[in-house]
């Protein structure tokens, strides 16, 4: 697999999750795939197999009434590895997300088997996330 396909399955994942096909993203995802979320928010933590990362991205939808949007910014790739740029935002109330963040994945025999997230302002994203759920715990 070249550079540039593992670009152009993390593309693809995205666009999936942007058209909400989460059931295409089991395709690309390892059966025992590992999402790194950080933060406080109810939202981070480890999530474990195919079913518990597709819980959370069903979460970053259903949680944000549907507004949560990903502008992928940019997408560097080598054999094994993605990373992508991107903002985040989304709007519940008169709550708003916009952060930057950098997500890398680790790509092996053509399926995502891990994931990290990183995000520039985690202070935003954990308050946003806790307003969302009505924990009020950022």
């Amino acid at each position: 697999m070249s550079s540039d396909a593992y670009g152009s399955l993390i593309r693809r994942a995205y666009q999936d999750f942007e058209a909400g096909d989460l059931d295409r993203l089991r395709v690309v995802m390892d059966e025992n795939v590992v999402w790194h979320e950080p933060g406080r928010s109810p939202l981070a933590g480890d999530y474990g197999g195919v079913e518990g990362v597709l819980d959370l991205l069903k979460t970053l939808k259903d949680g944000s009434a549907n507004t949560f949007r990903i502008e992928v910014l940019g997408v560097l790739s080598e054999p094994e590895r993605a990373v992508v740029f991107q903002r985040e935002t989304a709007c519940l109330g008169d709550k708003v997300l916009d952060d930057l963040a950098v997500v890398d994945f680790e790509i092996h025999h053509q399926k995502i088997t891990e994931v990290s997230v990183y995000h520039e302002d985690l202070y935003q994203f954990d308050s946003f996330w806790a307003e969302a759920s009505g924990s009020g715990r950022a």
